[in-house]
């Protein structure tokens, strides 16, 4: 109980606290809304998590989610997933802020998907380990102002990491055939541009060349799009065994999400 202390001693003051037992405590949680909307209550409970940190769930009672979703990242034991590695143990206030705030957000985006049926793509988050390869990705395209590439291919299924990937090697660890078009759909500029070529998707205003692709090997981000397949291998691959597990578990998509990958079980 003392990561849960931590955290009470530093609630915001959208908090309260219903009541404490030995191993459990319920609030009542009612976070401000984006953009204004009416404030809603919910109805949570906190318990000691198994890495030592806190678990939230709804009060049965009270539930206004899915038992179980996917896709807003209720888990299976109807623990809410805030973060990657939101059950881990809290040290200090900062952390117990941070913790509060990752829990406004997270009742703010159940409520965008109700609305949606979609998550907030700003706030999307791969499923388990897939976050890990997710987030290093996000690294890497954030320097070149790609990380909304990483977002849409991911939770919308759109650009060119949401199509047919390129080949790797068999021990995984490179992108087979350098001599294919760059999978971004890079095309060859004019001199004095080709090396932003993957920085613009035109030309000079009044060309009218039809540009030839670049080949993947002459890129000029080769090493960053390269990695960034690699990552997408192993990340589709991750979450690709958690849905083949859920659906072995008999686990069923709620019906609330547009793009739950559940849904092939139905």
């Amino acid at each position: 109980m003392m990561t849960i202390n931590l955290l009470l001693q530093h609630s915001p003051p959208w908090i309260t606290i219903e009541d404490r037992q030995k191993g459990a405590v319920t609030i009542i949680a009612a976070p401000p809304m984006p953009g204004g909307g009416a404030d809603r209550k919910f109805y949570l409970e906190l318990r000691p998590s198994r890495q030592n940190g806190v678990s939230v769930t709804e009060q049965k009672e009270q539930r206004q989610f899915p038992e179980f979703c996917l896709e807003r990242h209720i888990n299976p034991d109807n623990t809410f997933c805030l973060h990657y590695g939101s059950e881990d143990l809290l040290k200090d206030a900062d952390d117990a802020n941070s913790w509060w705030a990752s829990l406004g957000s997270f009742l703010a985006n159940q409520v965008y998907a109700e609305r949606r049926a979609v998550w907030p793509l700003a706030a999307g988050l791969s499923h388990g380990n897939a976050a890990r390869e997710q987030l290093e990705m996000e690294v890497l395209a954030e320097p070149l102002g790609w990380k909304d590439d990483i977002l849409r291919s991911i939770f919308r299924g759109k650009g060119w990491l949401a199509e047919r990937l390129p080949r790797i090697s068999k021990n995984r660890d490179r992108i087979v055939n350098s001599r294919s078009p760059c999978p971004r759909g890079c095309t060859q500029k004019h001199k004095l541009l080709r090396k932003k070529s993957c920085d613009l998707e035109a030309c000079y205003l009044d060309c009218r060349k039809q540009h030839k692709p670049i080949l993947r090997r002459n890129c000029p981000h080769r090493s960053v799009i390269e990695s960034l397949i690699l990552h997408e291998h192993k990340r589709l691959e991750i979450e690709s065994r958690i849905v083949d597990e859920l659906i072995a578990e008999g686990k069923q998509c709620c019906g609330t999400m547009k793009f739950c990958p559940l849904r092939r079980a139905v």
